[in-house]
């Protein structure tokens, strides 16, 4: 009997125990090996913000300086495109992004067209510190302007190169315009002022009108003139299919520059009382040598008027 009941609790405390065990798990964090951790990280989702290229300066955060129109692929073999991009963002230092923009470009096997670095003054203060020196407080902004060309092969990773320089992006535009019926134009128009002028010289001369020939000869030159510019023009745009152009805004966030200056806005220095006295005597004395001057010139009219008086004392009193 007594070992019928032992059997009866030892069952009922297993049981017990084994409805224990899954409601102590559950409050326990669940344990993955580093493999289930892996798949749960890629299976989760991913919360997509926007990211300015250049933070972390990863491939993926450079990827908004790409563009598939940057990208030649099979329609470059059916239509002929001018790639051209404009972009402007901000840097950490303006002037070591530019010596980086100009080595990717020749890395790429381009060239620099135009490189403007400049310095605009925001705001400029000068606080007087004591009559001899001033504090000069100027904030100020670094930016360049640059245009440089690359193959069009490498235009891509040309501009995800540069992405990797950006802390702030302003805007990226890429654009890729299809010049195949251009070309094929100048192309038309070439061969037609050829044939124009073929048939000009084909004609027979006639001497005894000049005034023909002369307007023959000026056809010809206007053809020719026209047919040169129809052959410039296709050069360019094949020029411009063969290296794309790229415009680059680079700045970076304002700085302070503090500088010790002379102090131009003094008051002037106020001499003592027997300085300005004895100033006073000399300028006394220079107004009673004028006076003298100016007595000594006057000796005539002083002359005249002492007879002119000495003359009138003694016929005046004579004929009162």
């Amino acid at each position: 009997m007594l070992t019928f009941r032992k059997t009866i609790l030892f069952a009922a405390s297993s049981v017990v125990l084994f409805l224990c065990i899954p409601a102590c798990n559950r409050n326990q964090p669940p344990t993955f090996t580093d493999a289930e951790v892996r798949e749960q990280s890629a299976a989760a989702p991913q919360n997509e913000s926007p990211v300015q290229p250049g933070q972390g300066k990863t491939d993926s955060e450079t990827d908004i300086f790409s563009s598939l129109a940057a990208k030649p692929g099979a329609m470059d073999s059916i239509k002929r495109f001018v790639r051209t991009a404009e972009m402007r963002f901000r840097v950490k230092n303006v002037a070591n992004a530019t010596l980086h923009i100009e080595d990717i470009a020749a890395k790429q096997g381009g060239f620099v067209v135009k490189s403007e670095l400049s310095t605009t003054i925001e705001n400029r203060q000068i606080q007087a510190m004591n009559k001899d020196s001033a504090l000069e407080t100027t904030a100020f902004s670094v930016h360049n302007s640059l245009i440089i060309r690359v193959p069009y092969k490498q235009l891509d990773t040309t501009l995800r190169s540069i992405g990797r320089l950006c802390e702030f992006l302003d805007y990226r535009r890429i654009n890729a315009e299809d010049v195949k019926l251009q070309l094929l134009e100048q192309e038309l128009e070439r061969i037609r002022q050829s044939g124009y002028r073929q048939e000009l010289e084909s004609m027979p001369a006639a001497p005894a009108k000049p005034a023909v020939a002369a307007d023959n000869a000026e056809r010809k030159l206007r053809s020719r003139t026209a047919s040169d510019q129809a052959s410039i023009e296709t050069m360019k745009l094949e020029d411009a299919i063969r290296f794309s152009t790229i415009r680059l805004e680079v700045y970076q966030a304002p700085l302070l520059n503090r500088a010790m200056v002379a102090n131009t806005d003094y008051e002037p220095v106020k001499r003592s009382i027997l300085g300005r006295s004895i100033e006073a005597l000399r300028s006394g004395g220079d107004i009673l040598e004028a006076l003298f001057l100016g007595i000594i010139n006057l000796w005539g009219l002083i002359l005249i008027g002492v007879a002119l008086f000495l003359l009138w004392r003694r016929f005046g009193k004579k004929g009162k």
